[in-house]
């Protein structure tokens, strides 16, 4: 005899008793069919959570990647404007404006150097000279503070353009181009104290020295007049020009001179051949500017 359940139903006092009656069969089938039911449901639900999860995920990694291109992308706009910011600091300092209180940084390397006899006297004015800025720190400026930036340096190139159309006669006497006539060169030796390629001591280089192949043309920067064209100690045949304005150039260890005391010339034109006559361990041009009788520092007048 196969089992029953009964589930009697009272309304009340006063209400007329019913039963229902199941057999085990209908009640296991019941049970089966709603743990069926439930099992499903919990499938459905856990496939849904994955698939949210994965389209999460993915978006989030594309959100990552790019934020990532946005930051180099970021990056490579800071380091163009770093460039911007040293050929800003050139032209102002051509045009004899004040710097806006930053400065640039030069590259030092390894090559052909030299300079004057080492029981020259350095300068008197050396520790004002080596003060230097560090060189421009724009990756750590906010987006606020980089658009800020970028309106400052378009008003200052706007100021060096007007500044140049008002002393075009002064310009042309202000050594603002590269005296060497290629553009197969490089630094070997800054504007700095070093360690001296002949004797190994310490001391002050007032100039820099452009490494560039043998007999390469050395250009006049500006206009002027020649006021030294001989052999000079340590830089051998050298090149002296007056600009005028406060503005005297130096040129040493040439291999060939072009020019003769006395003689005008323009900017651009031939005024020796590299060399490495006098004291030089190669190749090379040192180069010197002086601005109302005081050393300055040339790579802050090299446009390249």
């Amino acid at each position: 005899m196969r089992k029953k359940w009964t589930i009697l139903l009272i309304p009340g006092p006063s209400g007329e008793v019913h039963d229902v009656t199941f057999s085990a069969r209908l009640i296991m089938v019941a049970l089966i069919a709603l743990t069926a039911v439930a099992l499903a449901t919990a499938m459905y639900c856990a496939k849904s959570i994955r698939s949210w999860k994965e389209n999460n995920i993915g978006a989030i990694s594309r959100l990552e990647s790019d934020v990532a291109k946005r930051e180099r992308e970021l990056g490579e706009i800071r380091t163009e404007y770093s460039k911007l910011l040293e050929l800003e600091e050139k032209l102002r300092a051509i045009a004899g404006l004040k710097p806006r209180e930053i400065a640039g940084a030069g590259v030092v390397g390894k090559g052909g150097q030299g300079g004057p006899e080492p029981d020259e006297e350095l300068p008197s004015d050396t520790a004002e000279l080596l003060a230097e800025e560090p060189p421009f720190a724009v990756s750590t400026m906010s987006a606020d503070d980089f658009l800020e930036a970028l309106i400052a340096t378009q008003d200052s190139f706007s100021g060096i353009l007007q500044a140049f159309e008002r002393e075009q006669r002064r310009l042309a006497s202000v050594p603002s181009i590269t005296p060497i006539a290629s553009h197969d060169t490089w630094v070997s030796s800054g504007f700095a104290y070093r360690i001296d390629p002949i004797d190994g001591k310490r001391r002050f280089h007032e100039g820099l020295d452009l490494v560039a192949p043998r007999r390469t043309p050395i250009i006049a920067p500006a206009d002027g007049v020649v006021t030294f064209s001989g052999w000079r100690g340590g830089l051998g045949r050298t090149i002296e020009i007056s600009h005028g304005y406060g503005y005297r150039t130096i040129y040493g260890h040439n291999e060939k001179l072009a020019k003769r005391t006395g003689d005008h010339v323009k900017r651009g034109d031939l005024i020796a051949f590299l060399g490495s006559t006098g004291r030089s361990t190669g190749p090379h041009l040192h180069y010197e500017i002086h601005l109302s009788g005081k050393l300055v520092n040339p790579s802050r007048y090299l446009i390249e």
